[in-house]
């Protein structure tokens, strides 16, 4: 596929958690590059406060790739493009980008407040060597892009957090970058902008653009990344298709949070109940078929004795789509300490698929979460089976998620 766009050969960053000693090492690290001194190199080592943002991280993105990376919160999956775009040095390793790059990171990165919208797409395009005659020809299709053309006059201090997320990626898709960083920015975007940018995405994959991709949404990063990496803790455990990364990834928490949920829940004023698990029993035999009843068990703690309402919800397994689920109407009474909760579903509907299964309690005034498990945390995995028949294939082809009890006349 020809020479990469990206090359990336142990790369690694490392942050103090300490700001004073962040200083002090600064100081160290420039008066060590900048004189003939040469002292003791400490780039492949950690000072005290120090840790790891990234470490050993290596892959390539040729033309017409698209890269998504993918990891929890504090992964490193920031940083990483902030490497790329040359906004943060690295301590080690070396990284290689060929043609022009562009880049949505944090909403309102490369603006300046003060200045109109209008204002700062010619400061941006300046900075990337576009005459004023250029961007006068492009200003037109980038506040159409952006739906902003009444406000294009307008300081940037005084748009929303969307219209500054419309504003940067406008910019960066019409100055024709040959690599372009996405960072999850685009969810404070309203979802008709969100298919908006997705759709220019693939014409720009299309036309020989490269992609590198960062979200939260299994869906965005399915329908838009052809492979994928996994970053944990600053390292990266697995390269491979998107869909297989995901996959990989959900396995990973599965594992990390069965091991450690019954030893991690701490109870105090603040958080007076949590959800332990949630389990899917069958009615009868070890799998769950479409059809036949279905009971889900939910076990908890409260640090006192009370009322609360509970229900669940069942997700596709993308976790985009919210197939079913159920609220009890009737408020139960918590037990100190632990308890379980439960509830039945005759004939499960469901058909045949791999599903995401998350649960609830709340409060019986407010409607208020007491606890969650599926939203901060990964959910429960849900595998539904059918038996053989060829109405069950046919619904199975075509990506059907219920099955309904109809009767025909």
């Amino acid at each position: 596929m020809g020479q990469p766009v990206i090359s990336v050969t142990r790369l690694s960053k490392k942050y103090c958690r300490e700001l004073r000693r962040s200083l002090r090492y600064g100081l160290y690290d420039m008066a060590r590059e900048l004189s003939c001194w040469v002292g003791r190199d400490l780039s492949s080592e950690l000072r005290g406060a120090e840790f790891w943002a990234l470490r050993d991280i290596s892959f390539e993105l040729r033309a017409g790739e698209s890269l998504a990376v993918i990891g929890a919160n504090g992964a490193g999956k920031s940083t990483l493009l902030k490497v790329l775009y040359g906004l943060v040095k690295p301590d080690s390793g070396h990284v290689s980008v060929a043609g022009r790059v562009e880049a949505m990171i944090a909403l309102g990165t490369g603006f300046n407040p003060v200045l109109s919208g209008r204002e700062n797409v010619y400061v941006n395009a300046a900075i990337h060597g576009l005459s004023r005659r250029q961007v006068d020809l492009l200003m037109d299709k980038i506040a159409d892009f952006a739906g902003l053309h009444e406000f294009m006059d307008t300081p940037v201090q005084y748009y929303s957090s969307g219209m500054q997320a419309r504003l940067s990626y406008a910019v960066a898709a019409h100055l024709n970058p040959d690599v372009l960083l996405v960072d999850e920015v685009l969810a404070v975007g309203d979802l008709a902008y969100q298919r908006k940018c997705f759709g220019h995405m693939r014409k720009y994959l299309d036309a020989g653009g490269s992609l590198v991709f960062v979200s939260h949404s299994p869906y965005q990063i399915q329908s838009i990344c052809q492979r994928g990496i996994l970053l944990e803790h600053g390292r990266l455990t697995f390269s491979g298709t998107a869909v297989e990364a995901l996959n990989h990834y959900f396995e990973s928490r599965h594992r990390n949070d069965g091991d450690a949920s019954p030893r991690t829940i701490v109870l105090d004023e603040e958080h007076p109940v949590a959800i332990e698990n949630i389990t899917a029993e069958p009615s009868r035999g070890d799998v769950i078929r479409t059809g036949e009843d279905l009971r889900l068990v939910l076990k908890y703690r409260s640090l006192e004795s009370a009322d609360a309402l509970w229900g669940f919800s069942i997700w596709t397994g993308d976790q985009w789509v919210c197939a079913t689920g159920g609220l009890d109407p009737t408020p139960r009474t918590l037990s100190r300490g632990a308890g379980e909760l439960r509830c039945l579903i005759p004939r499960l509907p469901l058909a045949a698929g791999s599903y995401w299964l998350r649960a609830m309690i709340l409060d019986p005034a407010t409607l208020t979460p007491l606890a969650l498990l599926g939203w901060q945390d990964s959910p429960q995995a849900l595998t539904v089976r059918a038996h053989p028949s060829k109405a069950n294939n046919a619904s199975a082809s075509v990506n059907q998620l219920m099955m309904l009890d109809v009767e025909w006349k």
